[in-house]
């Protein structure tokens, strides 16, 4: 068993994103990924895919989960189920921090915009 705190977890802070990667196979767990998300007051995720089940569970602020076009309105306590290769975005709509945790279904994630492409992560 590993044992950590979230202040010993890296931290990328990019613009209008932090992340960090709580658990996943560079950490010892092999079958999945879990990632912890905040998004500054109007920001967003690239529009993208992956090619795994995702679960997205909102534990603050409110914002929009645009997927195929349609855009669903979301808050803290909101969970998403994303199938694979399910094109979607993640926008923030309010005026304070949205945040999220990320479960993957496979580790490492890849990411691919909506060409296809790979989408390069900093973690």
């Amino acid at each position: 068993m590993k044992i950590q705190h979230l202040d010993t977890i890296p931290l990328f802070d990019l613009p209008g994103l932090r992340h960090q990667t709580l658990a996943s196979r560079a950490g010892g767990i092999n079958s999945f990924e879990v990632w912890h998300e905040t998004l500054a007051p109007g920001a967003a995720t690239p529009l993208h895919r992956h090619d795994c089940e995702e679960v997205i569970i909102f534990t603050g602020g409110t914002g929009t989960m645009r997927h195929e076009g349609v855009d669903t309105p979301c808050k803290a306590g909101t969970v998403l189920l994303c199938q694979p290769n399910e094109l979607h975005e993640i926008i923030n709509t309010g005026t304070t921090d949205l945040t999220l945790n990320i479960i993957f279904a496979i580790s490492p994630v890849p990411v691919v915009d909506s060409d296809g492409a790979a989408i390069a992560l900093p973690w």
